[in-house]
């Protein structure tokens, strides 16, 4: 035997040693735990090659690769994930032409997706599996999804959506929608995207001020706040038809609208009595209830709580802005922000445990942070820029928020542990985003 053979042989062994495998894949997340510690073992996911099948082209291999990008995208961000990349020395060192489960289990992976991808006509056939790598390598799930070429993003999507089920058996997001603000046209217009910012696209033309996108929670409508006739409204839109119509039109100030979880009511600030208070209004529009009436204060930026229980808002009746907590008949008032001086926009979490929110520093910026229900569990999630109109994902362990750098507002995504963050805007005139929350 060769020295250079006897130093090959070594690598080899060391190689081997170091891409042994677990001898068993993790099972879950302590939720639970994960909230009160924030700490937890991201699922270890490796994304292999979705390889053409049937006639090659270059059309063919870039959609193969788009879904692999997608996939890989969707899953390294989600904070429940972990993505495992192509150990490179290991495989030259093995001359490994195929990455199989094993291979992949070898360098670190407890779970693959993988498939194929097959054009037919205008259309493209995905099949993907689902394995998990150990003790053995296991099929979880196997699918095949048929769309047309120019929708392969979706599919991607709804692959990733079914490795969080899948793996994390978690509710997935990764096919929702971003509702949100955008002066890309000149005028502060209704946009939607995708929940990674592609595929965006102008909803409304008021050729105004349009703010505060509000999701309906069960069907694909919106209501926001709007200017076109002057002074602030609410309209409704109905995204599969375009129609909007108004809901809320009285004298003053109509704003900051907020649908109940039973999508029966709507919590909104209206000035017609004389000063800006909240009121509860049904879907028609009609005032069933006034919450707050203090002549001094203003009251505005309300979120229901997911039981539909309570309702918090932000309030200056100290003098300046906090945020407050009220049942939805009006009483039980009572004041959960003490951290800072100016603190707004809160939305509560759709888990029900926290509550996300701005707070201005000391030097006139604005900080993403959060505190549990009671007003405790303090946390600061950013630190750089000034961000503002934080909004919850719908499994809750995401948020998305605008931040402004250097005079440009764009939207960005992270999860509540500060581990990820992704910017999803480029324009520089994005803001007031709102997540679409999970169908019932």
């Amino acid at each position: 035997m060769t020295l250079r053979s006897v130093f090959a042989a070594r690598i080899l062994v060391l190689a081997l040693c170091l891409m042994a495998p677990p001898t068993t894949a993790q099972t879950g997340i302590d939720i639970k735990g994960a909230i009160s510690t924030h700490k937890f073992n991201p699922f270890k996911v490796a994304v292999g090659d979705f390889k053409v099948v049937g006639d090659w082209s270059l059309t063919a291999d870039s959609l193969a690769a788009t879904v692999k990008k997608v996939v890989t995208d969707d899953l390294d961000f989600h904070v429940f994930f972990d993505t495992i990349a192509v150990n490179q020395f290991y495989i030259d060192v093995w001359e490994i032409k195929d990455l199989t489960p094993d291979i992949w289990a070898r360098m670190g992976a407890d779970y693959l997706v993988d498939g194929t991808l097959e054009l037919k006509g205008d259309d493209a056939v995905v099949a993907y599996r689902i394995n998990e790598l150990h003790p053995e390598v296991q099929e979880m799930k196997d699918e095949k999804l048929r769309t047309k070429r120019g929708n392969i993003r979706r599919i991607a999507h709804m692959i990733g959506d079914a490795a969080v089920r899948q793996i994390a058996a978690e509710k997935p997001f990764f096919t929702t929608k971003i509702a949100y603000v955008c002066a890309a046209s000149g005028r502060k217009e209704v946009w939607l995207c995708d929940y990674d910012g592609a595929n965006a696209m102008r909803l409304t033309n008021d050729q105004s001020i349009a703010l505060s996108p509000c999701w309906d929670r069960k069907e694909d409508k919106l209501l926001y706040t709007t200017f076109k006739h002057g002074s602030a409204e609410v309209w409704e839109l109905d995204l599969r038809s375009g129609k909007s119509r108004p809901i809320s039109a009285y004298p003053g100030i109509n704003s900051a609208p907020s649908i109940s979880p039973d999508n029966d009511e709507i919590v909104i600030t209206l000035s017609k009595d004389g000063n800006p208070d909240l009121y509860i209004l049904n879907r028609k529009g009609e005032v069933k209830r006034r919450l707050t009436d203090l002549p001094s204060s203003i009251e505005s930026g309300a979120s229901w709580s997911p039981t539909g229980q309570e309702i918090i808002f932000t309030s200056d009746r100290t003098g300046t802005p906090q945020v407050y907590r009220v049942d939805p008949d009006g009483v039980g008032i009572t004041r959960l922000t003490y951290e800072g001086k100016y603190n707004d926009s809160p939305d509560y979490s759709p888990l029900g445990d926290a509550i996300v929110y701005v707070a201005r520093g000391d030097d006139g910026d604005f900080q993403i942070c959060t505190i549990d229900t009671k007003g405790s569990d303090f946390s600061q999630l950013d630190q750089t820029g000034s961000n503002e109109n934080p909004h919850w994902s719908p499994d809750g362990w995401h948020v998305v928020f605008c931040k402004q750098v250097g005079g440009k507002y764009d939207l960005y995504i992270m999860d509540r542990f500060k581990k990820k963050i992704k910017k999803i805007t480029s324009d520089g005139k994005s803001s007031n985003p709102a997540w679409q929350p999970f169908a019932d």
